[in-house]
């Protein structure tokens, strides 16, 4: 079977200028020589990276040190510049130990404002996805990041809580810069390793929150110790920083890369429409209720809901977690608020280097998910899949589990790493199924299950608000994860042959 293949070799200048890709569907009908031009091409044929011309000249390859236009300098565009989205989506939980003394916040303050920034994503994750299939993932990944920094630069000028749950209520919106991230490249690489390009993009991107906790706290010390600026004034500078580097990347992101694997997006969409040619047009609703009436989207949408849900959570409470209920044993168990300093075993900026560790564990664990899907897949089909997808979120729950159960810090701050070691290789093997649903519709399908990472924060974000403690919170949580798992035995596929029978084995080149 992988002599069907027209898998054919390219190379494009490395420019900023757009270009046209010689792989197009019309070109599956002769082949050119690494030597051969015709009239038909805007470049030669050289070798650069191996694609496949039936899928609209996607990678068969992921060569990870190049930057070579167009697959793999989108393939960093896309994470790079995400990962300052996320950033900016979590500029204010690093320093809400901070903020919660100068604004006087409560507890369910905090939870409202949390719940309003996770919340907003549903909604942006579910509409991006037709505008992605209109305008391409570069420009919409651009015009989000110039978007979401009017919102975090206006962070800096709250002064009530009420301020604070609207402002990030609209912050919530660059959220949806996970959708078009793993758009981008679902139509870039072949199912073979499409799985493990999606995880690797996403892994780094959320990163992007590990980031906020490890950078913005220290930040904010620098900006405290001198004489000059109060702590008032340091945290509103410190939070107003992340909104520069969006717009700065959203500049590299449009004019530095390329749409689609076939260039500019327009050829790209009538590469689409040949090849969709006798077949009638679907509205967006229609669309939509296509995706929804799929039994596998629905169970998806619960699956990425419980791991990206259950990750929300844990961000946005992480450092308030670690600086308020771990106390020396001297002191009341129930201080909480303008407390003694001393009080506590960790410091404000302490608890949100040690929550930073969850963000930072996307590096490599979302990629280590997508790839051990597509390696499972490439010897079992997507039965492989399913079982890695069901014992990674039963696994999560069980670590969540424990951590409900200790009052040790230590033994805490380990299942903290491993829930989030978990829960994100449970994301990147979700993502790596998200290819094999609806190919006419992938903007609307990543949306939706995008969307239900979201769904599911804001679902633990109540309930966090409605149990006593945060221990009772992990517990329950623990509960409907496990549930959760069970609807793998749901999902099914036509084809249980391995994506590699049909387009050979592909791979990660380093």
């Amino acid at each position: 079977m992988i002599d069907q293949i027209s898998s054919r070799q390219i190379v494009v200048e490395d420019t900023a200028a757009p270009y046209h890709s010689i792989a197009t569907p019309s070109i599956q009908e002769k082949q050119h020589l690494p030597h051969e031009e015709s009239d038909d091409d805007f470049r030669p044929i050289v070798q650069h990276i191996n694609t496949d011309a039936n899928e609209f000249d996607r990678a068969t390859e992921i060569r990870f040190f190049s930057l070579k236009r167009p697959h793999m300098r989108l393939f960093h565009t896309s994470w790079f510049s995400a990962l300052f989205g996320f950033l900016g989506w979590y500029s204010i939980p690093p320093l809400m130990p901070v903020i919660r003394n100068t604004l006087a916040l409560t507890d369910t303050q905090v939870l409202n404002s949390d719940i309003a920034s996770t919340a907003s994503t549903i909604i942006t994750r579910i509409a991006v996805g037709p505008l992605l299939d209109m305008y391409g993932p570069r420009d919409v990944q651009s015009v989000l990041l110039w978007l979401g920094a009017i919102p975090i630069a206006s962070a800096a000028f709250v002064t009530s809580a009420t301020g604070l749950t609207i402002v990030r209520f609209f912050i919530g919106f660059i959220g949806c810069i996970f959708v078009s991230n793993q758009y981008w490249t679902t139509i870039s690489f072949a199912r073979n390793v499409v799985g493990t390009a999606n995880a690797i993009v996403a892994g780094f991107s959320v990163a992007g929150i590990g980031l906020a906790f490890l950078i913005l706290p220290y930040v904010n010390i620098a900006l405290e110790s001198s004489s000059s600026i109060s702590e008032d004034l340091a945290w509103r500078l410190t939070i107003a920083l992340p909104a520069l580097f969006l717009v700065i990347m959203g500049f590299l992101t449009r004019y530095g890369s390329d749409s689609s694997p076939l260039g500019d997006w327009k050829s790209y969409l009538e590469a689409k429409q040949k090849e969709s040619q006798g077949h009638p047009k679907i509205g967006l609703l229609q669309a939509y209720k296509i995706c929804l009436s799929d039994t596998n989207t629905l169970i998806l949408i619960a699956h990425y809901a419980m791991c990206f849900g259950c990750e929300l959570q844990l961000n946005n409470m992480g450092a308030l977690y670690f600086y308020e209920e771990f106390l020396h044993p001297s002191c009341p168990q129930d201080i909480r608020v303008n407390d003694v300093e001393s009080c506590h075993r960790l410091s404000k900026t302490q608890a949100a280097t040690i929550a930073s560790l969850f963000g930072l564990m996307n590096l490599f664990s979302r990629g280590g998910g997508g790839l051990l899907s597509d390696k499972v897949n490439s010897r079992f089909g997507m039965r492989g899949r399913l079982w890695i997808q069901a014992a990674l979120i039963l696994s999560q729950s069980c670590f969540v589990l424990l951590m409900s159960r200790t009052s040790s810090l230590g033994i805490c701050i380990l299942l903290y790493i491993l829930v989030a070691i978990f829960a994100q290789a449970t994301g990147g093997s979700t993502y790596s199924i998200v290819p094999y649903l609806s190919d006419a519709f992938t903007g609307v399908v990543a949306g939706l299950i995008g969307a239900g990472g979201n769904l599911g924060g804001v679902i633990f974000g109540f309930l966090f608000r409605s149990v006593q403690d945060r221990q009772t919170g992990l517990l329950y949580m623990s509960f409907i994860i496990a549930v959760s798992s069970i609807l793998t035995a749901g999902l099914s596929f036509k084809s249980k042959i391995p994506p590699s029978a049909a387009t050979g084995m592909g791979r990660t080149s380093i």
